[in-house]
């Protein structure tokens, strides 16, 4: 299954679309899916933290002809065709990966990306009974670190770190975060990296909290979650400097505090 994070652009069935009526097609239309809380899912209050965070903001932004949220629950489908083929406008979350190091990405080739609509803290989580150092990068050399299949890798490598493209260690690539814990658990793997929300989540899950460290010396990266158009979109830069121009409103007179607080408490309470 994918989320919001993965960066594979597998091939995938063409997706109906409805034809909408005139007004649907006049209207900005936002792209979404659920199965990435707490971020997005209808599950979640509000439609998730960036849904909430999207929705408040482009509501600034007040665009003439209005605009509107959907869920598409195929993640691999968003990318391409859906936006490549600006069947919808603008989608989100999405990572953004090093575009400065690897601009031949298929994100960063094909794609422009809004400021970030919320920032995550990648932690390492390792074994409480085989504790992993983290002060510096080359603490992990020859470590086997374990992230889901079709996850983003990006941060690996990133800021000359190279840890992937040089094999200064391995990575797992199992089907499920839940999977990766086990791995971690049966001494198959010395950390598990991923996001805090979805390491906690998995650790509550699974039962396993009181085995687990989360090494708090410093995250392995921070990672912000994207609004994207298509190059080829004939408003994108456009529709871009709106959503920024939302964002930056909202964060400047305090809504956006009030909008992410009742996630964030929620969210650590389920901790």
């Amino acid at each position: 299954g994918g989320t919001g994070a993965v960066e594979g652009n597998a091939p995938t069935a063409p997706l109906q679309v409805a034809a909408g009526t005139a007004a649907t097609a006049r209207k900005i239309n936002l792209l979404t899916a659920d199965d990435y809380a707490p971020f997005t899912d209808r599950k979640s209050l509000n439609g998730g933290l960036v849904t909430e965070v999207v929705q408040t903001a482009m509501t600034r932004a007040n665009p003439a002809e209005g605009f509107a949220i959907h869920w598409v629950n195929d993640w691999s489908a968003h990318l391409e065709p859906l936006l490549s083929n600006a069947l919808l406008d603008l989608g989100f979350p999405w990572l953004k990966p090093d575009c400065v190091q690897t601009p031949d990405n298929y994100r960063c080739e094909n794609f422009y990306f809004s400021d970030s609509m919320f920032e995550m803290l990648v932690l390492v989580f390792a074994a409480k009974d085989r504790p992993v150092v983290f002060e510096k990068d080359d603490d992990m050399l020859g470590k086997t670190l374990c992230r889901p299949k079709g996850y983003y890798t990006h941060d690996l490598d990133k800021d000359g770190r190279n840890w992937l493209k040089d094999g200064k260690i391995k990575l797992e690539m199992p089907d499920k975060n839940a999977d990766c814990f086990t791995m971690l658990l049966e001494g198959k793997v010395d950390a598990v990296v991923v996001d805090e929300f979805t390491g906690r989540a998995t650790m509550k899950e699974l039962g396993i909290a009181d085995r687990i460290e989360v090494v708090q010396s410093r995250p392995l990266s921070i990672e912000g979650l994207h609004v994207v158009v298509h190059k080829s979109h004939p408003r994108a830069q456009e529709l871009l400097d709106m959503i920024n121009k939302g964002l930056a409103e909202i964060k400047a007179d305090g809504t956006y505090q009030k909008v992410i607080g009742p996630h964030m408490t929620l969210i650590w309470a389920e901790f």
